[in-house]
Protein backbone atom coordinates (compact mmCIF):
# COMPACT_ATOMS: atom_id res chain seq x y z
CA UNK A 1 0.00 0.00 0.00
CA UNK A 2 1.52 3.32 -0.94
CA UNK A 3 2.56 5.78 1.82
CA UNK A 4 0.67 9.00 2.20
CA UNK A 5 2.67 12.19 3.12
CA UNK A 6 1.10 15.09 4.87
CA UNK A 7 2.70 18.41 3.99
CA UNK A 8 2.53 21.33 6.57
CA UNK A 9 2.79 24.88 5.26
CA UNK A 10 4.70 27.21 7.58
CA UNK A 11 3.86 30.88 7.82
CA UNK A 12 6.31 33.26 6.29
CA UNK A 13 6.75 35.12 9.55
CA UNK A 14 8.04 32.07 11.23
CA UNK A 15 10.73 31.80 8.66
CA UNK A 16 12.22 35.32 8.31
CA UNK A 17 12.96 36.31 12.08
CA UNK A 18 13.07 40.09 13.18
CA UNK A 19 12.90 42.83 10.61
CA UNK A 20 15.50 45.68 10.49
CA UNK A 21 12.95 48.20 11.77
CA UNK A 22 12.20 46.08 14.77
CA UNK A 23 15.89 45.72 15.57
CA UNK A 24 16.48 49.46 15.30
CA UNK A 25 13.47 50.22 17.42
CA UNK A 26 14.61 47.79 20.09
CA UNK A 27 18.11 49.28 20.06
CA UNK A 28 16.70 52.78 20.41
CA UNK A 29 14.57 51.84 23.35
CA UNK A 30 17.52 50.12 24.97
CA UNK A 31 19.73 53.17 24.40
CA UNK A 32 17.14 55.44 26.00
CA UNK A 33 16.90 53.18 28.97
CA UNK A 34 20.68 53.02 29.38
CA UNK A 35 21.06 56.80 28.97
CA UNK A 36 18.38 57.41 31.54
CA UNK A 37 19.96 55.01 33.96
CA UNK A 38 23.46 56.46 33.45
CA UNK A 39 22.12 60.02 33.72
CA UNK A 40 20.31 59.18 36.91
CA UNK A 41 23.47 57.68 38.36
CA UNK A 42 25.65 60.63 37.26
CA UNK A 43 23.13 63.26 38.36
CA UNK A 44 22.64 61.48 41.64
CA UNK A 45 26.35 61.38 42.23
CA UNK A 46 26.75 65.09 41.26
CA UNK A 47 23.86 66.02 43.53
CA UNK A 48 25.41 64.00 46.31
CA UNK A 49 28.79 65.68 45.78
CA UNK A 50 27.17 69.13 45.67
CA UNK A 51 25.27 68.43 48.87
CA UNK A 52 28.46 67.22 50.49
CA UNK A 53 30.36 70.34 49.42
CA UNK A 54 27.61 72.59 50.77
CA UNK A 55 27.48 70.66 54.03
CA UNK A 56 31.22 71.12 54.53
CA UNK A 57 30.99 74.81 53.63
CA UNK A 58 28.18 75.25 56.15
CA UNK A 59 30.31 73.58 58.81
CA UNK A 60 33.23 75.95 58.07
CA UNK A 61 30.92 78.99 58.16
CA UNK A 62 29.51 77.92 61.53
CA UNK A 63 33.02 77.29 62.79
CA UNK A 64 33.93 80.83 61.68
CA UNK A 65 31.11 82.31 63.77
CA UNK A 66 32.06 80.31 66.85
CA UNK A 67 35.78 81.04 66.46
CA UNK A 68 35.04 84.77 66.24
CA UNK A 69 32.92 84.56 69.37
CA UNK A 70 35.82 82.81 71.08
CA UNK A 71 38.14 85.65 70.11
CA UNK A 72 35.63 88.20 71.35
CA UNK A 73 35.15 86.38 74.64
CA UNK A 74 38.90 86.63 75.26
CA UNK A 75 38.72 90.41 74.79
CA UNK A 76 35.82 92.23 73.18
CA UNK A 77 38.27 94.85 71.90
CA UNK A 78 39.63 92.17 69.56
CA UNK A 79 36.46 92.50 67.47
CA UNK A 80 37.55 95.59 65.58
CA UNK A 81 35.59 96.32 62.41
CA UNK A 82 37.26 94.76 59.37
CA UNK A 83 37.67 91.69 57.18
CA UNK A 84 39.64 88.73 58.50
CA UNK A 85 40.77 85.15 58.04
CA UNK A 86 41.19 82.71 60.93
CA UNK A 87 44.09 80.68 62.24
CA UNK A 88 44.77 78.44 65.22
CA UNK A 89 47.86 78.51 67.42
CA UNK A 90 48.12 76.25 70.47
CA UNK A 91 44.38 75.57 70.19
CA UNK A 92 43.62 79.30 70.35
CA UNK A 93 41.76 81.07 67.56
CA UNK A 94 43.11 84.34 66.17
CA UNK A 95 42.51 86.59 63.19
CA UNK A 96 45.04 86.33 60.37
CA UNK A 97 45.01 88.10 57.03
CA UNK A 98 41.82 88.85 55.09
CA UNK A 99 40.70 85.21 54.56
CA UNK A 100 41.72 81.62 55.21
CA UNK A 101 41.53 78.46 53.09
CA UNK A 102 40.75 74.81 53.81
CA UNK A 103 41.07 72.58 50.75
CA UNK A 104 38.81 74.00 48.06
CA UNK A 105 37.07 76.33 50.53
CA UNK A 106 37.83 80.01 51.21
CA UNK A 107 36.44 81.58 54.39
CA UNK A 108 36.12 85.27 55.21
CA UNK A 109 34.95 86.90 58.44
CA UNK A 110 33.53 90.43 58.30
CA UNK A 111 33.01 92.38 61.53
CA UNK A 112 30.99 95.60 61.53
CA UNK A 113 29.56 97.87 64.23
CA UNK A 114 25.91 97.18 64.98
CA UNK A 115 25.25 99.79 67.66
CA UNK A 116 26.65 100.55 71.11
CA UNK A 117 28.55 97.54 72.48
CA UNK A 118 27.39 95.39 69.55
CA UNK A 119 29.25 93.91 66.62
CA UNK A 120 27.82 92.13 63.59
CA UNK A 121 29.66 88.96 62.50
CA UNK A 122 29.34 87.62 58.93
CA UNK A 123 31.03 84.32 58.01
CA UNK A 124 31.16 83.57 54.26
CA UNK A 125 32.56 80.40 52.67
CA UNK A 126 33.02 80.01 48.91
CA UNK A 127 34.17 77.06 46.75
CA UNK A 128 34.40 76.23 43.03
CA UNK A 129 31.72 74.08 41.40
CA UNK A 130 31.55 72.41 37.99
CA UNK A 131 30.68 74.65 35.06
CA UNK A 132 32.65 77.58 36.45
CA UNK A 133 30.06 78.26 39.14
CA UNK A 134 31.07 79.45 42.63
CA UNK A 135 29.22 78.01 45.59
CA UNK A 136 28.55 80.34 48.53
CA UNK A 137 27.33 79.90 52.09
CA UNK A 138 26.86 82.92 54.38
CA UNK A 139 25.94 82.98 58.07
CA UNK A 140 25.47 86.07 60.22
CA UNK A 141 25.39 86.61 63.96
CA UNK A 142 25.77 89.40 66.48
CA UNK A 143 27.92 89.71 69.58
CA UNK A 144 27.08 91.99 72.49
CA UNK A 145 29.63 93.22 74.98
CA UNK A 146 27.41 92.43 77.94
CA UNK A 147 30.24 92.99 80.38
CA UNK A 148 30.47 96.64 79.37
CA UNK A 149 26.80 97.09 78.65
CA UNK A 150 25.77 96.11 82.17
CA UNK A 151 28.60 97.83 84.06
CA UNK A 152 28.77 101.50 84.94
CA UNK A 153 31.32 104.05 86.09
CA UNK A 154 29.20 104.57 89.20
CA UNK A 155 30.73 101.29 90.40
CA UNK A 156 34.16 101.91 88.88
CA UNK A 157 37.20 100.17 90.33
CA UNK A 158 40.99 100.14 90.17
CA UNK A 159 41.17 96.88 88.22
CA UNK A 160 44.93 96.46 88.03
CA UNK A 161 48.25 98.25 88.37
CA UNK A 162 51.91 97.85 87.52
CA UNK A 163 55.21 99.03 88.94
CA UNK A 164 57.79 100.23 86.44
CA UNK A 165 61.34 99.04 87.04
CA UNK A 166 63.47 101.82 88.50
CA UNK A 167 60.86 103.42 90.78
CA UNK A 168 60.12 106.47 88.60
CA UNK A 169 57.12 108.73 89.14
CA UNK A 170 54.49 108.47 86.42
CA UNK A 171 53.77 111.75 84.62
CA UNK A 172 51.52 111.60 81.53
CA UNK A 173 50.04 108.76 79.52
CA UNK A 174 48.17 107.99 76.31
CA UNK A 175 46.52 104.76 75.21
CA UNK A 176 45.56 103.14 71.92
CA UNK A 177 44.38 99.56 71.34
CA UNK A 178 46.00 97.09 73.74
CA UNK A 179 48.76 99.43 74.90
CA UNK A 180 49.41 102.36 77.21
CA UNK A 181 52.32 104.70 76.51
CA UNK A 182 53.58 106.52 79.59
CA UNK A 183 56.29 109.09 80.22
CA UNK A 184 57.95 109.18 83.64
CA UNK A 185 59.32 112.18 85.50
CA UNK A 186 62.97 111.14 85.28
CA UNK A 187 66.06 111.52 83.14
CA UNK A 188 66.52 107.76 82.66
CA UNK A 189 64.18 104.82 82.04
CA UNK A 190 61.53 107.43 81.41
CA UNK A 191 59.36 105.99 78.62
CA UNK A 192 57.43 102.78 79.16
CA UNK A 193 54.93 100.78 77.12
CA UNK A 194 52.38 98.58 78.89
CA UNK A 195 50.17 95.81 77.55
CA UNK A 196 46.70 96.42 79.02
CA UNK A 197 44.78 93.75 77.08
CA UNK A 198 44.11 92.10 80.46
CA UNK A 199 43.16 95.10 82.61
CA UNK A 200 43.47 93.18 85.86
CA UNK A 201 47.05 92.18 85.06
CA UNK A 202 48.85 94.77 82.91
CA UNK A 203 52.36 93.77 81.82
CA UNK A 204 55.46 95.72 80.90
CA UNK A 205 56.41 95.48 77.22
CA UNK A 206 59.40 97.84 77.20
CA UNK A 207 61.04 100.66 79.13
CA UNK A 208 63.71 102.86 77.57
CA UNK A 209 65.59 106.08 78.24
CA UNK A 210 64.71 109.15 76.19
CA UNK A 211 67.35 111.69 75.27
CA UNK A 212 65.69 114.34 77.47
CA UNK A 213 63.32 114.52 80.44
CA UNK A 214 59.74 114.19 79.13
CA UNK A 215 56.77 116.40 79.99
CA UNK A 216 53.84 115.13 77.89
CA UNK A 217 52.83 112.60 75.23
CA UNK A 218 50.42 112.12 72.33
CA UNK A 219 50.12 108.91 70.31
CA UNK A 220 49.06 108.93 66.66
CA UNK A 221 49.43 106.00 64.27
CA UNK A 222 52.84 104.37 64.60
CA UNK A 223 54.37 107.29 66.46
CA UNK A 224 54.49 108.74 69.96
CA UNK A 225 55.11 112.48 70.10
CA UNK A 226 56.81 113.44 73.36
CA UNK A 227 57.56 116.95 74.61
CA UNK A 228 60.55 117.46 76.88
CA UNK A 229 62.03 120.05 79.23
CA UNK A 230 64.94 120.65 76.83
CA UNK A 231 64.50 123.12 73.96
CA UNK A 232 67.13 121.33 71.89
CA UNK A 233 64.89 118.26 72.07
CA UNK A 234 61.57 120.06 72.50
CA UNK A 235 59.69 117.33 70.63
CA UNK A 236 60.84 113.72 70.29
CA UNK A 237 59.20 111.44 67.73
CA UNK A 238 59.28 107.75 68.63
CA UNK A 239 58.48 104.86 66.29
CA UNK A 240 56.26 102.53 68.33
CA UNK A 241 55.25 100.14 65.53
CA UNK A 242 57.10 97.47 67.53
CA UNK A 243 56.06 98.12 71.15
CA UNK A 244 58.79 95.83 72.41
CA UNK A 245 61.44 98.02 70.83
CA UNK A 246 60.45 101.69 70.42
CA UNK A 247 63.05 103.85 68.71
CA UNK A 248 63.58 107.58 68.29
CA UNK A 249 63.27 108.54 64.63
CA UNK A 250 63.34 112.32 64.86
CA UNK A 251 63.23 115.42 67.02
CA UNK A 252 62.52 119.12 66.75
CA UNK A 253 65.01 121.54 68.26
CA UNK A 254 64.44 125.22 69.04
CA UNK A 255 65.69 127.86 71.45
CA UNK A 256 64.33 128.97 74.79
CA UNK A 257 61.81 126.92 76.73
CA UNK A 258 61.00 123.25 76.32
CA UNK A 259 57.64 121.80 75.40
CA UNK A 260 54.74 121.26 77.81
CA UNK A 261 51.92 119.91 75.67
CA UNK A 262 51.36 118.36 72.25
CA UNK A 263 48.42 117.48 69.99
CA UNK A 264 48.71 115.81 66.59
CA UNK A 265 46.28 115.89 63.68
CA UNK A 266 47.37 114.01 60.56
CA UNK A 267 50.85 115.26 59.68
CA UNK A 268 50.72 118.37 61.86
CA UNK A 269 51.87 118.63 65.46
CA UNK A 270 50.77 121.50 67.70
CA UNK A 271 53.15 122.19 70.58
CA UNK A 272 52.65 124.40 73.65
CA UNK A 273 55.76 125.61 75.46
CA UNK A 274 56.97 127.32 78.60
CA UNK A 275 57.17 131.12 78.71
CA UNK A 276 59.75 132.35 76.22
CA UNK A 277 59.62 136.15 76.38
CA UNK A 278 56.57 136.21 74.15
CA UNK A 279 58.29 134.31 71.36
CA UNK A 280 56.76 131.18 69.87
CA UNK A 281 55.17 129.70 72.98
CA UNK A 282 52.78 128.02 70.52
CA UNK A 283 54.30 126.22 67.55
CA UNK A 284 52.86 124.39 64.54
CA UNK A 285 55.14 121.70 63.08
CA UNK A 286 55.02 119.67 59.88
CA UNK A 287 55.73 116.06 60.85
CA UNK A 288 54.99 114.41 57.49
CA UNK A 289 58.62 113.30 57.61
CA UNK A 290 59.00 112.11 61.22
CA UNK A 291 62.77 112.07 60.86
CA UNK A 292 62.85 115.79 60.13
CA UNK A 293 59.95 117.86 61.54
CA UNK A 294 59.86 121.49 60.40
CA UNK A 295 58.32 124.68 61.78
CA UNK A 296 55.28 125.93 59.85
CA UNK A 297 54.11 128.79 62.04
CA UNK A 298 54.19 130.09 65.61
CA UNK A 299 52.56 132.50 68.02
CA UNK A 300 53.93 134.29 71.10
CA UNK A 301 51.87 134.76 74.27
CA UNK A 302 54.47 135.64 76.94
CA UNK A 303 52.91 132.97 79.15
CA UNK A 304 53.60 129.31 79.80
CA UNK A 305 51.11 127.25 77.82
CA UNK A 306 50.42 124.12 79.86
CA UNK A 307 48.52 122.10 77.28
CA UNK A 308 46.92 122.29 73.85
CA UNK A 309 43.75 120.77 72.40
CA UNK A 310 42.86 121.06 68.70
CA UNK A 311 39.47 120.83 67.02
CA UNK A 312 38.79 121.91 63.45
CA UNK A 313 40.36 125.27 62.64
CA UNK A 314 41.05 126.16 66.27
CA UNK A 315 43.63 125.35 68.92
CA UNK A 316 42.72 125.83 72.58
CA UNK A 317 45.53 126.65 75.01
CA UNK A 318 45.63 126.36 78.81
CA UNK A 319 47.87 129.12 80.17
CA UNK A 320 49.48 130.10 83.47
CA UNK A 321 47.98 133.57 83.18
CA UNK A 322 45.52 134.52 85.93
CA UNK A 323 43.60 136.85 83.61
CA UNK A 324 43.36 134.88 80.36
CA UNK A 325 43.48 131.24 81.41
CA UNK A 326 42.05 130.07 78.08
CA UNK A 327 43.34 131.25 74.70
CA UNK A 328 41.70 130.29 71.41
CA UNK A 329 43.93 130.36 68.31
CA UNK A 330 42.76 130.34 64.69
CA UNK A 331 44.95 127.82 62.85
CA UNK A 332 43.14 127.86 59.51
CA UNK A 333 46.33 129.33 58.04
CA UNK A 334 49.03 127.29 59.81
CA UNK A 335 51.83 129.62 58.75
CA UNK A 336 50.11 132.56 60.43
CA UNK A 337 48.11 131.51 63.53
CA UNK A 338 46.20 134.33 65.25
CA UNK A 339 44.43 134.78 68.58
CA UNK A 340 40.70 134.37 68.00
CA UNK A 341 39.42 134.68 71.56
CA UNK A 342 40.26 134.48 75.27
CA UNK A 343 38.43 133.70 78.51
CA UNK A 344 39.12 134.39 82.16
CA UNK A 345 38.33 131.46 84.46
CA UNK A 346 38.59 132.22 88.17
CA UNK A 347 41.84 133.41 89.70
CA UNK A 348 44.19 130.42 89.27
CA UNK A 349 46.30 129.39 86.31
CA UNK A 350 45.04 126.51 84.18
CA UNK A 351 46.96 123.25 84.11
CA UNK A 352 45.09 121.06 81.65
CA UNK A 353 42.19 120.93 79.19
CA UNK A 354 40.29 118.56 76.94
CA UNK A 355 37.31 118.92 74.63
CA UNK A 356 34.46 117.04 73.05
CA UNK A 357 32.06 118.46 70.48
CA UNK A 358 31.32 122.08 71.32
CA UNK A 359 32.43 121.85 74.96
CA UNK A 360 35.83 122.31 76.58
CA UNK A 361 36.73 121.02 80.03
CA UNK A 362 39.47 123.03 81.74
CA UNK A 363 41.32 122.27 84.96
CA UNK A 364 42.35 125.21 87.15
CA UNK A 365 43.42 124.47 90.72
CA UNK A 366 40.74 122.22 92.22
CA UNK A 367 38.08 123.45 89.78
CA UNK A 368 36.87 121.80 86.61
CA UNK A 369 35.33 124.34 84.24
CA UNK A 370 33.03 123.58 81.33
CA UNK A 371 33.19 126.05 78.45
CA UNK A 372 30.89 126.43 75.46
CA UNK A 373 32.87 126.93 72.23
CA UNK A 374 30.03 126.78 69.71
CA UNK A 375 31.44 130.15 68.69
CA UNK A 376 35.20 129.66 69.22
CA UNK A 377 35.87 133.39 68.99
CA UNK A 378 33.58 133.96 71.98
CA UNK A 379 33.94 131.10 74.50
CA UNK A 380 31.42 131.11 77.36
CA UNK A 381 31.79 129.51 80.79
CA UNK A 382 28.95 127.06 81.48
CA UNK A 383 29.55 125.45 84.87
CA UNK A 384 32.04 124.34 87.50
CA UNK A 385 32.82 121.25 89.54
CA UNK A 386 35.05 121.19 92.61
CA UNK A 387 37.42 118.22 92.63
CA UNK A 388 38.91 116.56 95.72
CA UNK A 389 42.37 117.88 94.83
CA UNK A 390 44.25 119.87 92.18
CA UNK A 391 43.18 118.77 88.70
CA UNK A 392 46.31 117.50 86.94
CA UNK A 393 44.83 115.94 83.82
CA UNK A 394 41.49 115.43 82.06
CA UNK A 395 40.11 113.06 79.46
CA UNK A 396 36.56 112.38 78.23
CA UNK A 397 34.75 109.42 76.68
CA UNK A 398 32.22 111.31 74.55
CA UNK A 399 29.39 109.58 76.43
CA UNK A 400 28.92 112.13 79.19
CA UNK A 401 31.90 111.24 81.40
CA UNK A 402 35.01 113.25 82.24
CA UNK A 403 37.93 111.52 83.97
CA UNK A 404 40.15 113.50 86.31
CA UNK A 405 43.62 112.73 87.55
CA UNK A 406 44.03 114.74 90.78
CA UNK A 407 46.17 115.29 93.84
CA UNK A 408 43.35 114.26 96.17
CA UNK A 409 44.87 111.98 98.81
CA UNK A 410 41.87 109.64 98.89
CA UNK A 411 40.28 110.37 95.52
CA UNK A 412 43.09 110.59 93.00
CA UNK A 413 40.81 109.30 90.23
CA UNK A 414 37.43 110.93 89.77
CA UNK A 415 34.64 110.31 87.26
CA UNK A 416 32.43 113.34 86.65
CA UNK A 417 29.07 113.30 84.89
CA UNK A 418 29.31 116.08 82.30
CA UNK A 419 26.27 115.12 80.22
CA UNK A 420 24.84 118.49 81.24
CA UNK A 421 27.97 120.68 81.27
CA UNK A 422 26.30 123.46 83.22
CA UNK A 423 25.61 121.13 86.18
CA UNK A 424 28.46 118.65 86.45
CA UNK A 425 28.27 116.08 89.26
CA UNK A 426 30.55 113.45 90.79
CA UNK A 427 29.85 109.89 89.64
CA UNK A 428 32.66 108.04 91.37
CA UNK A 429 35.97 108.65 93.13
CA UNK A 430 38.66 106.00 93.56
CA UNK A 431 41.59 106.00 95.93
CA UNK A 432 45.00 104.94 94.68
CA UNK A 433 46.76 103.32 97.63
CA UNK A 434 49.24 105.59 99.41
CA UNK A 435 49.20 109.16 100.67
CA UNK A 436 51.56 110.37 97.92
CA UNK A 437 49.80 108.68 95.03
CA UNK A 438 48.88 111.78 93.04
CA UNK A 439 47.50 110.86 89.63
CA UNK A 440 49.37 113.09 87.19
CA UNK A 441 47.96 111.76 83.93
CA UNK A 442 44.82 110.01 82.66
CA UNK A 443 43.88 108.66 79.23
CA UNK A 444 40.65 107.05 78.07
CA UNK A 445 40.92 103.95 75.88
CA UNK A 446 38.07 104.03 73.36
CA UNK A 447 38.28 100.40 72.23
CA UNK A 448 38.49 98.89 75.71
CA UNK A 449 36.32 101.45 77.54
CA UNK A 450 38.77 101.92 80.40
CA UNK A 451 41.09 104.61 81.75
CA UNK A 452 44.83 104.43 82.23
CA UNK A 453 46.27 106.56 85.01
CA UNK A 454 49.90 107.61 85.57
CA UNK A 455 50.70 107.89 89.28
CA UNK A 456 53.66 109.37 91.12
CA UNK A 457 53.46 106.33 93.42
CA UNK A 458 56.65 104.49 92.48
CA UNK A 459 55.24 101.08 93.39
CA UNK A 460 52.37 101.36 90.90
CA UNK A 461 53.02 104.02 88.29
CA UNK A 462 50.54 102.42 85.85
CA UNK A 463 46.92 102.11 86.97
CA UNK A 464 43.95 100.66 85.09
CA UNK A 465 40.45 101.86 86.00
CA UNK A 466 37.34 100.10 84.70
CA UNK A 467 33.58 100.05 85.10
CA UNK A 468 32.07 97.50 87.43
Amino acid sequence: MPKVRFLTKRRASDQRGFSVVEVLLAAGVFALLVTGLVGAVVYGRASSDSAGDRSQALFLAEEGIEATRNIGDAAYANLAAGTYGLTQTSNQWAFSGASDTSGIYTRQIVIAAAGANRQSITSTVTWPQSGGITGTVTLTSRMVNWTTATKTWANGILAGHLAVTGAKAGLKTDTVGNYAYTVLNASASNFTITNISTPTAPTNVSTITLSATPTNIFVSGNYAYITTTTASSELLIMDISNPASPTQVGKYSTTGSGGLGVWVVGTTAYVSRGANSGTAEFQILNVSNPASPTLVGSLGRNNALSEVYVSGNYAYLATNSTTTQLVVVNIATPSAPTVAGTLKLGAAATTTLMGYGNTLFVGSGTTLYSVNVVTPTAPVQLGTFTAAGTVNDIDVDGAGNAFLGTAGTSAEFQVVNVATPATMTLTKSIDVTGTTSTLSGVAYNTSMDLVVGASVLTTQEINIFTKN
